[in-house]
């Protein structure tokens, strides 16, 4: 599913690129197209036969008799990864779908009265949650529950499922949002760069909004948790960790976003 996903951004993103009309062999775009499409896959594979080789030495050295297994595990989670980036390309490609401005996915607030214009970078802030609303479609919300659904034991009540969807439904919205802060932030980079303004002004002015909106998730993470009959501590501590790790994570990726760079 990661696969397909990758191929259709990928796929919408160059249909826009002006690289669109250079002129390449149709061999050379294809072997192209396969490695950036299955980049990720291909790492993990890798990553997976670093660590086994790693394991595998580190076993050999000891002269233990667990070589075997590992080698198993390796394959078996490498054939794994190969067969899902196989199974990618039977699943059909999305239409692409150009949201209006005014889409109705997105929230949009109403101003009772007219307002003075006072510049500001406040706007930044809304930037990455509403892209995180576009992103979430229904038709992709209703596609994502499927295999949440599938996954449920045989005898499980209504209430518990729609708990666990919406423990489900908090996670895809919390990756939604650091994609989304991702790709604001490369923008604003961009959009800031003629303007007298400072990186942590910018930096902040996308973070705070974003994080807030973290720590909410987290806190109604805890409250769903509690609803699964677990304890208080147990689920404060979830749902503390899911806020501090997803602003930290936030944090980190703008920074490096935003980092100065030097001129060529």
């Amino acid at each position: 599913m990661l696969t397909a996903r990758r191929r259709a951004l990928k796929r919408a993103e160059f249909a826009r690129s002006w690289l669109a009309a250079v002129p390449v062999r149709v061999g050379a775009a294809r072997w192209e197209s396969l490695v950036i499409e299955t980049l990720p896959a291909i790492a993990a594979i890798a990553i997976i036969a670093i660590t086994g080789l790693v394991y595998v030495l580190a076993s050999a050295l000891a002269h233990r008799a667990e070589i075997f297994s590992a080698l198993a595990v390796g394959i078996s989670l490498s054939g794994g990864i190969a067969f899902g980036i196989v199974g990618s390309y039977l699943v059909p490609q999305p239409k692409p779908v150009i949201l209006p401005p005014g889409s109705r996915y997105v929230p949009h607030q109403r101003g009772r009265r007219a307002a003075g214009v006072r510049p500001s970078l406040g706007a930044l802030g809304l930037w990455p949650i509403r892209q995180m609303f576009a992103w979430a479609q229904p038709k992709i919300v209703a596609r994502a529950s499927i295999p949440i659904l599938v996954m449920m034991p045989l005898g499980t009540t209504a209430d518990a499922a729609m708990v666990a969807i919406a423990l489900f439904g908090i996670i895809g919205a919390l990756l939604l949002l650091w994609s989304a802060v991702i790709s604001a932030g490369r923008a604003a980079r961009s959009w800031v760069a003629p303007l007298p303004a400072r990186t942590g002004v910018v930096a902040r002015a996308i973070l705070l909004p974003t994080c807030g909106v973290i720590a909410a998730a987290g806190a109604i993470e805890a409250s769903l948790l509690l609803v699964f009959n677990v304890s208080y501590r147990i689920s404060a501590g979830v749902g503390a960790c899911t806020a501090m790790l997803g602003c930290l994570t936030v944090g980190g990726a703008m920074v490096w976003i935003l980092r100065p760079r030097r001129m060529p």
